[in-house]
């Protein structure tokens, strides 16, 4: 196949020629399609687990800003009543009569808690359908009141305690007399009325010039239990961690025994054994500079996985949400898909291939009709007689010899400019070819008649006058070479449409602007040549 067949417009069967160069172009951009997406399988695969990842991770971290934002509402309701109200934290019954109804119907609540900083404290939990507070007074600091409750808010029982234990050390005073006046969440640490891990939301306030803090806790099992009722895939999983790293996850209860207080607890990722896939999920969280929403991908249990990770709260080092995925399931998404995938190509292919017989039925007879403006110059006679044969016209012209003029039998310069001014012609219109050798009625003459010593001559005389009369800079546009014909040697000139004005500089050193119009070329005053130059150009 010749390589510039689709613009090789020679006589033939041109409709079968352009046919097979659109089959050839739809198959090449089909291939070349395919070839593209098996070698970006795994940006694809990538994309797929990072919108799935993404959304869950998104889904996970909504569902526990819900589940914790009615916590802060009520926090700061609290904090309004007491201020209010004037209740110090010795006030027990008046404490529980305002917040017991507050953890009776926000069950994410887990205590709350109430501290001056001069170690007076009042707390409170749920203890099955009763309640248990406990208070602490500055005179005995170690010695705490302990009393349970019953739903109806009666006294069940009271006991002493002596405790080892300062509210004022606690991470979530701690955290809120940082920030006072601004309600924080604490990082995970252990309650100590519980012996489980937990967050705390906190705020700091002043109650006659003294330092105060209430706050609410929320169990991180609370959290955890929320996640699990979430539709993660058939094997995404989410959890929490911390940004220290600590993973906590409820143990599995074949793994620890009843005994082992862990058991009913969270534990971090330096007291598991065996690294299960939260804790290669964390520690590859780290390995990869502890980012946020990006996708990362990891090796545990003998399988690849994808993980999100977000943190819960503003603070980067507080609670994180992690939420993973194996990458076997993005596989099998893409193996689910591969049938449409098929499909699809097929019927692009079969669209195309339709369009290209529609386009060749209605367009072939027109193809027939477009001007030869090339000559084949490994085979240029077949293609020559079909130019003589077509006659003259908008892109074919020509011209007896190159310089002689043959009636005086002398050179003449104005048949070097007759055959510019055509070549100028084409350069303005829309490109085209002039025989020089060729007699008007298409008797071939040849340039014998011009008298060169050698071709080499002929071509340098063709090559001067074009920089004289046109300009070096539009020899790119022309070629001009030498064929045989009938046993003689006449030559071709090739004309591209020029993308700027060509103006031609004749003898006597004026300038002509000269289009094609028809087998004619027609020199324009300078009016009509800056309409066309800006209607073309």
């Amino acid at each position: 196949m010749k390589p510039n067949s689709l613009l090789n417009l020679t006589p033939g069967p041109i409709r079968t020629r352009l046919l097979r160069d659109l089959i050839l172009l739809v198959a090449f951009t089909v291939g070349l399609l395919a070839m593209i997406n098996v070698l970006l399988i795994d940006e694809i695969k990538h994309d797929l687990a990072d919108n799935r990842i993404d959304a869950a991770t998104s889904m996970v971290r909504d569902e526990v800003r819900s589940l914790l934002l009615p916590v802060q509402q009520q926090l700061l309701i609290i904090r309004d009543g007491l201020q209010s109200a004037h209740l110090e934290p010795t006030d027990e019954q008046a404490l529980n009569l305002r917040l017991i109804p507050t953890l009776a119907h926000i069950q994410q609540i887990d205590g709350a808690i109430d501290a001056t900083e001069d170690g007076r404290e009042y707390f409170l939990r749920r203890d099955n359908d009763g309640w248990v507070t406990r208070l602490r007074t500055p005179g005995d600091p170690a010695r705490f009141r302990s009393t349970r409750w019953d739903s109806a808010m009666q006294p069940l029982e009271r006991q002493e305690l002596t405790l080892d234990y300062d509210p004022r050390t606690r991470p979530w005073f701690i955290e809120a007399t940082t920030y006072p006046d601004k309600l924080v969440w604490s990082e995970p640490y252990i309650f100590a009325s519980l012996g489980v891990p937990g967050i705390t939301a906190s705020i700091a306030w002043q109650d006659d010039g003294k330092t105060r803090v209430t706050g609410l806790d929320v169990t991180l099992q609370t959290i955890l239990d929320a996640i699990d009722r979430l539709d993660l895939g058939t094997d995404g999983q989410g959890f929490l961690f911390s940004g220290a790293g600590g993973v906590f996850v409820p143990p599995d209860a074949k793994d620890a025994p009843a005994s082992d207080p862990r058991a009913n607890a969270f534990f971090s990722a330096q007291h598991q054994l065996g690294g299960p896939l939260q804790f290669d999920a964390v520690a590859a969280w780290k390995i990869n500079g502890e980012v946020s929403g990006d996708l990362i991908r990891f090796h545990s249990g003998g399988q690849d996985w994808w993980g999100g990770f977000r943190p819960l709260t503003d603070d980067p080092d507080a609670v994180w949400i992690a939420v993973t995925l194996p990458v076997s399931e993005t596989i099998s998404i893409l193996q689910s898909r591969w049938h449409i995938i098929l499909v699809t190509t097929l019927g692009i292919l079969g669209a195309s291939l339709a369009l290209a017989f529609v386009v060749v039925r209605k367009y072939s007879h027109q193809l027939k009709d477009l001007p030869k403006l090339s000559i084949n110059r490994q085979d240029p006679e077949q293609d020559l007689r079909y130019l003589i044969g077509s006659g003259e016209g908008p892109h074919l012209e020509f011209k007896s010899t190159m310089r002689m003029n043959l009636h005086a039998k002398t050179p003449g310069k104005e048949i070097e400019l007759a055959w510019l001014k055509g070549v100028a012609a084409f350069l303005n219109t829309e490109g085209g070819i002039l025989l020089l050798g060729i007699a008007d009625d298409g008797t071939t003459l040849g340039l014998g008649a011009d008298k060169f010593e050698n071709e080499d001559k002929c071509q340098l005389h063709f090559k001067n006058l074009l920089n004289q009369h046109l300009g070096p800079e539009y020899a790119r546009l022309v070629r001009f070479f030498l064929l045989d014909l009938d046993e003689l040697r006449v030559g071709a000139i090739e004309c591209e449409r020029s993308d700027a004005p060509v103006i031609l500089r004749d003898d006597k050193k004026r300038e002509l602007f000269i289009i094609r119009n028809g087998p004619s070329n027609i020199e324009l005053p300078i009016s009509r040549a800056l309409k066309y130059i800006r209607s073309r150009f």
